[in-house]
């Protein structure tokens, strides 16, 4: 199978269980947006948003190292119960710490919806792990069904709660819905592969071995953050120089790039078994892989930030029209983040995760002094504008900085053409605030998707003409 086709696979498998989460967690913002006022929804906002800053923090991202040493041992069972075992002692050790903390912070300060948060950080911990274990083994078709499963729990309990008065505070049946989503699919995937019998209990604690498994995961745990610390770390920006109710807003025009991120995140998937598993430095696939996807993503990009005004007016509630004003520059951050995030992809194939964290931690620093620098003169633009830059520059840093490690020949009249046109398209959408303009801005959007992706849309429709014969 040629590596088109084996990423095409992949990528299909992974979108399978992938998709429903993302696309389920973007649809039922709008819904929310009917049940709870701004502020209900500002603070909802703001308890997730501190949950993804904490969740990376508190499980070490050591699925990440458990995924990546698993790929090296895939027909090795002792290695393989030597990895989880010892993986599962360092993210059970964490847990155990994050739990006493959350309990003496709630002593001391207010912390509203204090055990539903702490359940929601155990479930949210241990169902990564037991994916990464069975993606790191190979079981991809196994992780998509676990990714189906969670998605319609997610759904399908949410909705229960928002819709009756099981529950009279709709924020606690939100959060009850999440818990139970991941501790039954959790529970699913623990006796589908039998976790505690891949794990031998005698064996003993390796410290060393540990050790390297933290030098690896650990520098992943503020790439994990980055988006949070680029992107959602505004929305304290945004309490501290505004009102609750602007959080709100800008809440709901962080959700929209989320159609980019689900794109990017499942397609990330099985680029990272690509690159990881291939042991050439340079590969020309790689270089028309990279090239491809640029003008994929910013492509989309383009359309979505175009349509932006007609996708909230028609998704949320009247209320949060305004927020349409912010989206555009998001999008763009979006895919410049996606377009990051696959050059980084070269990081984990070298375990050379310094670099994820040196890079972000640049982005996350201009971020926060340009939210902050500008926040009094423009309002939220200034949060949507930092996102942009930040990843930009991210992204021609890892471009420079992972030279060493993975060669991809860029095409620079290509790359900065796109940018500019996209960069113009904001500008005018947002100087003319009118629906007209952005109706022909979307079709000039869609044009130019066609033209620049035909060869790859053909390829796509007669693969899946052949298998539907």
């Amino acid at each position: 199978m040629s590596q088109a086709n084996n990423l095409l696979k992949n990528t299909i498998i992974y979108a399978v269980g992938n998709f429903g989460s993302k696309v389920f967690s973007f649809a039922l913002l709008p819904v929310f947006s009917f049940f709870l006022t701004k502020a209900q929804l500002g603070i909802y906002d703001l308890l997730i948003t501190t949950l993804n800053l904490s969740l990376p923090i508190i499980s070490l991202q050591i699925s990440d190292a458990v995924y990546r040493w698993l790929l090296d041992y895939k027909h090795n069972s002792k290695e393989q119960s030597k990895i989880i075992k010892q993986a599962l002692i360092i993210l059970i050790s964490s847990l155990f710490i994050s739990q006493i903390l959350i309990y003496i912070i709630s002593y001391f300060y207010k912390f509203p919806y204090r055990d539903l948060y702490s359940l929601l950080i155990l479930f949210s911990c241990l169902l990564p792990f037991a994916q990464q274990i069975v993606r790191g083994m190979g079981y991809n078709k196994l992780y998509s069904v676990s990714g189906v499963i969670n998605s319609c729990l997610i759904l399908f309990i949410s909705i229960f709660f928002l819709f009756t008065n099981f529950v009279e505070d709709k924020v606690e049946g939100i959060f009850i819905a999440l818990i139970l989503a991941n501790a039954i699919t959790f529970i699913f995937i623990f006796i589908f592969i039998r976790i505690n019998k891949k794990v031998i209990l005698h064996e003993p604690v390796d410290f060393k071995f540990q050790l390297s498994l933290l030098k690896y995961s650990l520098p992943l745990i503020f790439n994990a953050i980055s988006w949070w610390v680029i992107n959602a770390s505004s929305r304290f920006i945004i309490l501290e120089f505004m009102q609750i109710e602007d959080n709100g807003i800008y809440a709901v025009s962080t959700r929209l790039p989320a159609l980019l991120t689900i794109i990017n995140s499942v397609f990330m998937l099985a680029w990272q078994d690509m690159i990881i598993a291939d042991q050439k430095k340079e590969n020309p696939f790689f270089t028309e892989l990279f090239n491809k996807y640029f003008i994929f993503v910013i492509c989309i990009s383009l359309i979505c930030l175009s349509a932006s005004p007609f996708i909230v007016y028609y998704l949320f509630d009247n209320k949060f029209y305004e927020a349409w004003k912010y989206v555009p520059f998001l999008f763009m951050g979006a895919a410049f983040s996606s377009i990051s995030a696959f050059v980084g992809a070269a990081y984990l194939k070298a375990k050379e995760t310094k670099g994820v964290l040196i890079t972000s931690i640049i982005a996350a620093v201009i971020n926060i002094l340009i939210s902050v620098g500008l926040i009094k003169y423009i309002g939220l633009y200034a949060p949507a504008i930092g996102t942009f830059v930040s990843f930009v520059v991210m992204l021609i840093i890892r471009i420079i900085d992972t030279r060493k490690m993975l060669v991809i020949k860029i095409n620079l009249v290509q790359t900065i053409g796109l940018s500019l046109i996209t960069i113009l398209f904001t500008f005018i959408l947002i100087y003319s605030q009118s629906k007209t303009v952005s109706a022909i801005l979307t079709s000039l959007s869609l044009m130019l998707f066609i033209y620049l992706n035909y060869d790859l849309l053909k390829n796509l429709i007669n693969k899946i003409t052949l298998r539907i014969r």
